[in-house]
């Protein structure tokens, strides 16, 4: 396994004059599950958008495998899977239209894909879903929804933020199953959440925002020695209860604008809320249906 798989280095991002990270480094394991913790405004968000190339760096370089993401971006993000907080699906598509939407624009096979989406279906639970619309699923659904989409191209790197955020105990109980079952396949996770006990129960690596810094980093139970305590609710009470902590939070028009750009669409995102373009797709889906 790589321990340097992912690497951010000497990260600096701001939004106009705010600055969010300041020349930040982090090494993000291979096929591991890393959590990245601070408070809110930390800018958790921020580096998951960063690692995505949703977000370019103002100065310093991510790699993945040791080379610059923005210089074979193309090729790169086909192995990452994004989920975003607020969710990137369309509530207009069902289960199984979303899912081949987001499959084909990596260009799969009809066939294969459909054989795909299949596979996908049963190993998210959404069986019983799959003609349903988005917009009348639950919101454990549209969960696991937006965790299929992230999956259907087979990435190697799934990326998810808060993707336990409102659900109640038996759910997230139920999606970090989940999320450890796609770990045990090999795939590399990194996520964000605000449950420490999450940390506690999932994570092998650790990265904890504070003050635009990277202020710890790496495996849990030697963070949890450092400090000697035995969760990452005792470690964080003890960072974050300084007085000195600034705050940076993403505008609202920065959110909806990212709410739309899953994966570098080919189609311009309002396409997919016009009538016709999604006629077309079901008429697509029909005529492949024997297939499916």
């Amino acid at each position: 396994m790589d321990d340097e798989f992912i690497q951010l280095k000497g990260v600096t991002k701001k939004f106009g004059k705010n600055r969010v990270l300041d020349a930040i480094d982090l090494s993000i394991p291979e096929g591991k599950i890393t959590g990245i913790i601070g408070a809110s405004g930390e800018g958790k968000s921020t580096i998951l958008k960063l690692i995505a190339s949703f977000y370019k760096v103002t100065s310093g370089e991510v790699l993945y495998l040791r080379r610059n993401i923005n210089d074979d971006i193309k090729n790169i993000k086909k192995t990452f899977g994004v989920a975003i907080e607020s969710g990137s699906f369309y509530e207009n598509l069902t289960v199984h239209e979303n899912l081949f939407h987001f499959g084909s624009l990596y260009g799969g096979k009809r066939k294969a894909l459909n054989r795909r989406i299949k596979g996908i279906i049963y190993f998210i639970g959404l069986s019983d879903s799959r003609n349903v619309l988005a917009k009348n699923l639950s919101l454990g659904m549209k969960k696991r929804l937006d965790l299929a989409c992230a999956l259907v191209h087979k990435p190697t790197v799934i990326i998810l933020d808060e993707p336990t955020a409102d659900l109640d105990p038996l759910l997230r109980n139920q999606m970090l199953k989940l999320i450890r079952k796609i770990n045990t396949h090999g795939t590399t996770v990194i996520f964000t959440t605000q449950m420490l006990e999450e940390i506690d129960s999932l994570c092998d690596n650790i990265a904890i925002l504070y003050n635009e810094k990277i202020v710890e980093e790496g495996e849990l139970k030697d963070i949890l020695k450092k400090y000697n305590v035995k969760d990452m609710n005792s470690v964080f009470t003890k960072i974050f209860s300084k007085r000195d902590r600034k705050t940076y939070q993403e505008s609202s028009v920065q959110k909806s604008t990212l709410d739309l750009q899953k994966h570098d669409e080919a189609l311009h995102p309002e396409a997919l809320k016009n009538n016709d373009f999604i006629q077309e797709l079901k008429t697509t889906l029909e005529i492949e249906k024997d297939g499916v």
